[in-house]
């Protein structure tokens, strides 16, 4: 008896905590769904969409600090004299047999660029900052068609969501007809078997419709810089605009003279040709000026002179090359951006007439026509005038059509994206609501 009453008091006292803490723990803790009710979430036009994606965007952040950094870079080239002025004290003490003296002197001496050295730093220094500038510009504009194709992938998410559960809507009738006409035992397993996997179908499309819609908003979130779990939503409908396009020579002009970036790259050309010139011109070396007030012996020297260094044993010849080959680098990736641009202009517009054409075929009444013809099937069904195979064709054919809807409308959302980057803000996608 003593050995059961010693287990069982720590048995009874673990018990009692445990039930303490229960409510404890319970209070601490939050279903899903009360959870997901009092999270606030962010309303965004795409204006303000587009003004937040400017002011926290991380990308335009770096951008801004390698501006910083250039900036100081010119503040140095611009400095009026290579090194600050020297001053040089020197004494000491001259005796004999008969008297003693102290001898002491000074010297101050400066530097000075010659070769123009000081306006090619300046040029080279400048020439960064500038191609930095335009960088951030071009970098802009690309997120603002980021945001913009973002924006319009949760409009479009958004709405298939609902032609999903539309869709499933009308499979559900489908299959309650077939069940009934089975049990009424005129139709057959198959036939019912048919219908479900229709409904199963549209079940399928409006949890891709869903996972495309947060996937769209993390997309959202990324170009914006916030927090991916602060919900986002977006205010607005879809209203997308066909706009004719310039011939191709004009939109690859367009393109040309608009892509800030290519702008940037010429930039650094012009930097890497200030580079080599300020090479090659350091085997002119800069002159030092100095004077000096000697006392030596009692009697005060008053003098001065220049110093030159002799460019004998460092010529500069790996400066040299090494510089040349920058600008040898730099040409050449502005002309393979310059290539790049016409190939991304072309690419993009035969996108955008491909997908113009298909939208212009599948648009939003061939979907609300299919869904009609689905609906029409049903009600001949019920009272007989059609059989089994022209119900399931019309749901099949809606299930279809919807698919290439948003297919259709998807596309087009990225082939304007795609142009607007390409031609450097040239093309902008257009909303007629949402603003």
């Amino acid at each position: 008896m003593r050995r059961t009453s010693k287990r069982f008091f720590p048995t009874l006292a673990i018990a009692l905590a445990g039930l303490m803490s229960f409510p404890v723990a319970a209070q601490n803790s939050v279903s899903l769904k009360a959870y997901k009710a009092r999270q606030p979430s962010l309303t965004l036009t795409l204006n303000e969409a587009i003004a937040k994606a400017y002011n926290n965007n991380p990308a335009l952040a770096g951008q801004k600090a390698r501006i910083g950094m250039f900036t100081g870079d010119v503040q140095h080239a611009r400095r009026i004299v290579p090194s600050n002025p020297e001053l040089e004290l020197s004494g000491g003490r001259r005796s004999n047999r008969s008297q003693t003296s102290t001898d002491y002197g000074i010297r101050l001496s400066q530097e000075f660029w010659t070769a123009g050295k000081a306006d090619l730093r300046e040029k080279v220094a400048s020439g960064q900052l500038s191609s930095a500038e335009l960088e951030y510009d071009f970098l802009r504009r690309a997120i603002g068609a980021r945001v913009r194709a973002a924006f319009f992938d949760i409009l479009l998410a958004r709405e298939s969501l609902e032609t999903a559960r539309r869709t499933i809507d009308l499979m559900s009738r489908t299959r309650e007809l077939m069940r009934i006409s089975v049990n009424q035992g005129k139709r057959t397993r198959l036939e019912l078997n048919t219908a479900v996997i229709g409904f199963a179908r549209a079940k399928n499309q409006e949890a891709a419709a869903q996972r495309q819609l947060e996937e769209s908003r993390l997309a959202l979130s990324e170009v914006l810089g916030v927090d991916p779990q602060e919900p986002i939503r977006v205010d607005g409908n879809i209203s997308l605009n066909f706009e004719n396009l310039p011939p191709e020579n004009q939109l690859v002009k367009l393109a040309l003279s608009r892509r800030t970036d290519l702008q940037a790259a010429m930039a650094l050309v012009s930097s890497a040709e200030s580079g080599l010139d300020l090479a090659q011109n350091q085997t002119i070396p800069n002159l030092r000026v100095f004077g000096f007030f000697d006392r030596e012996e009692g009697s005060n020297i008053i003098g001065g002179g220049i110093s030159v260094p002799l460019p004998t044993v460092h010529q500069f010849g790996g400066e040299v090359k090494r510089a040349s080959a920058e600008l040898k680098a730099a040409e050449v990736r502005s002309e393979q951006l310059r290539l790049s641009i016409k190939i991304g202009v072309l690419r993009a517009q035969a996108k955008y007439r491909a997908a113009t054409a298909q939208l212009e075929q599948m648009s939003a009444s061939i979907l609300k026509r299919s869904e009609e013809t689905l609906e029409l099937m049903q009600i001949a069904f019920r009272a007989g005038k059609v059989g089994t195979t022209d119900v399931l064709a019309a749901q099949n054919s809606l299930i279809s059509v919807r698919n290439e809807y948003i297919e259709a409308q998807s596309d087009y959302i990225a082939s304007v994206k795609a142009l607007e980057i390409s031609t450097g803000g040239g093309i902008v996608m257009a909303s007629g609501s949402g603003q």
